[in-house]
């Protein structure tokens, strides 16, 4: 069960999803500036980060793990749920 996050929590998680976007730019430009794949990597996993935060502010609730480590297919499973 998901419990609906209220206004202030959502502008909290849209400030996060800003916050780690922007972070993942800064070290996308920083591996291209310095050549390191450790930046690279960080940025693209901070990039993943914000896309997740993005997702509690759109559906005004916290992912279950199973949306966080897979959410093409946490979706799909909570439409046939819902279908029944």
């Amino acid at each position: 069960m998901h419990t609906k996050l209220g206004s202030i929590n959502r502008l909290v998680a849209a400030i996060l999803a800003l916050v780690w976007t922007c972070a993942s730019f800064g070290g996308l430009v920083a591996a291209y500036v310095y050549g390191t794949w450790a930046a690279a990597v960080a940025a693209i996993f901070a990039l993943w980060y914000a896309a997740l935060w993005i997702r509690v502010v759109v559906h005004a609730r916290l992912l279950a793990w199973s949306e966080v480590a897979m959410p093409w297919r946490a979706t799909h499973v909570r439409d046939r749920r819902n279908a029944d």
